[in-house]
């Protein structure tokens, strides 16, 4: 009889024993499985918010895109301005010398007046679209140049200058040569007019 129990409790020791091994690993991979849930749920929650970041920025790029056009639109130049470059723009750009300073979207055209003629068209244009006359900071110059604001706190510079003149001037400092000639002689109101006009929706400080 006291052999038989001592065989009955050496069964129930190594049965024990046994249990104790075979539950380590499963405890182990529960905890690496938890931690593998754990970091892909981290790594998803980063990557959805630079997703919904980036869509916000772009859509907002978007918005600005849309507006800047909307005012070009607005001015409603027909087919006598004829563009020579567009340079438009959504992304709100700094300068890289002066971060309290944006780019603004650009347009140049031609158009088959003269300076002062085309000033005065386009200057009405402007107003009629929702801009007020704030500035003319280069008054007497041999070009033209007229800053409007809107309501909204969007601005539009204007500058008109002659083609011949600029052509003239442009061509004798690559040619190397004296422009005294052409600045006293020629006639800074001759058409057709180079003309630039500027959107910039957050300020002037060009």
């Amino acid at each position: 009889m006291a052999t038989t129990k001592k065989k009955t409790t050496t069964k129930k020791l190594s049965s024990a024993k046994n249990t104790k091994v075979t539950a380590r690993p499963w405890t182990l991979r529960f905890s690496i499985l938890t931690i593998g849930i754990y970091a892909i749920a981290v790594a998803t929650i980063i990557l959805a918010s630079f997703f919904i970041a980036n869509q916000v920025a772009v859509q907002k790029q978007g918005e600005r895109y849309d507006r800047i056009q909307a005012i070009y639109s607005s001015l409603k130049l027909d087919e006598s301005y004829r563009v020579e470059t567009a340079n438009v723009f959504g992304v709100k750009k700094f300068y890289e010398n002066d971060k309290s300073r944006t780019v603004s979207s650009e347009v140049k055209y031609v158009h088959g007046d003269t300076v002062a003629n085309t000033a005065k068209e386009l200057n009405e244009k402007i107003k009629a679209a929702g801009f007020k006359f704030i500035d003319e900071p280069y008054k007497g110059s041999v070009f033209t140049q007229y800053h409007y604001k809107s309501a909204d706190g969007e601005y539009i510079r204007l500058s008109v200058s002659s083609k011949p003149y600029d052509d003239a001037t442009s061509n004798a400092y690559v040619m190397d040569k004296d422009t005294t000639d052409i600045i006293n002689t020629l006639d800074k109101n001759a058409g057709p007019s180079n003309v630039v006009i500027k959107v910039n929706l957050d300020d002037n400080n060009e």
